[in-house]
């Protein structure tokens, strides 16, 4: 029988997963907004990983993603999983109607259609403190407007049920407003790359999005702070401890309202009941 501490460390092993930042170049119903594209996200179901939380659509690696020769596995496995969640084939096209089977390479071959190539964009790494922990790659696909195979399909989204609530076409900054106004959570990644893809209003300009060096993971350091809030050190923070929350003082946790306050990589934020956060700002 494996010790106590054995079995943590089996436990703390992050699995490989992978998650697919979807966007779109179309209009929502929702406040007047600059931006001309919106993002795919989905809410995750109670009981299950991010309980109740707004993520992109994703999910663990399976050793069928591997079958496919020409893609690396974390690919086909954004690409499947998005397919599972939502009902949305990133594919080259078809005039078939395409229904989830046990093997996704095999129903892609069987209707004669390619995954899309989509963008890396990240790779982030649950926090050690977690229970559940991921080791998650994310790419990004921007669905212009002369993809009509992909457009045609947007209005018949559905989700799995067993997983998601729901799912949402949103524009970055109606995310980013509704995690300000405490209206709803999200993750680290989430927070991050959307906070990112707010620098674009317009999606002709994605394609220009560059991620920077993507061969090291982000794995925050989670540290709770004397005023209640929290923080999420990043690789590059000047108190970020190489993983570990040993050693950080709770001084070196402040200073994010001094706009010149050098050597910040961090999230600050206020814990919210479904696991996730409502943000202060990012530095």
């Amino acid at each position: 029988m494996l010790k106590a501490s054995a079995r943590l460390a089996a436990a703390a092993v992050p699995r490989a997963s992978a998650s697919m930042v979807v966007t779109a170049p179309i209009k929502g119903p929702a406040e007047p907004t600059a931006y001309n594209y919106r993002v795919l996200m989905v809410r995750r179901a109670a009981g299950g990983s991010f309980e109740s939380a707004l993520v992109f659509p994703g999910g663990v690696e399976e050793p069928d993603d591997s079958r496919d020769a020409l893609m690396y596995a974390h690919k086909v496995c954004a690409i499947r999983e998005t397919f599972e969640e939502t009902g949305l084939l990133l594919t080259t096209a078809t005039d078939r109607t395409v229904q989830p089977e046990p093997s996704f390479s095999a129903m892609c071959e069987k209707h004669g259609v390619r995954p899309l190539d989509p963008q890396p964009i990240g790779r982030w790494i649950t926090p050690r403190a977690k229970r559940h922990r991921f080791d998650t790659r994310f790419f990004m696909l921007n669905i212009s407007d002369t993809d009509k195979f992909l457009l045609d399909q947007l209005a018949a989204g559905r989700v799995q049920l067993s997983e998601l609530v729901a799912m949402h076409w949103f524009s970055p900054d109606e995310i980013l407003r509704a995690n300000a106004r405490s209206l709803t959570a999200l993750f680290p990644p989430q927070f991050y790359i959307l906070s990112e893809l707010a620098r674009f209003t317009r999606w002709q300009d994605l394609a220009s999005y560059d991620p920077g060096p993507l061969q090291l993971p982000i794995e925050p350091v989670l540290c709770p702070r004397s005023d209640g809030m929290a923080v999420a050190l990043l690789p590059g923070d000047r108190a970020y401890p190489g993983g570990r929350p040993m050693g950080v003082c709770d001084a070196d946790l402040f200073g994010e309202d001094r706009v010149e306050e050098p050597g910040m990589h961090r999230i600050v934020m206020r814990p919210a009941k479904s696991g996730g956060f409502y943000a202060a700002c990012l530095h």
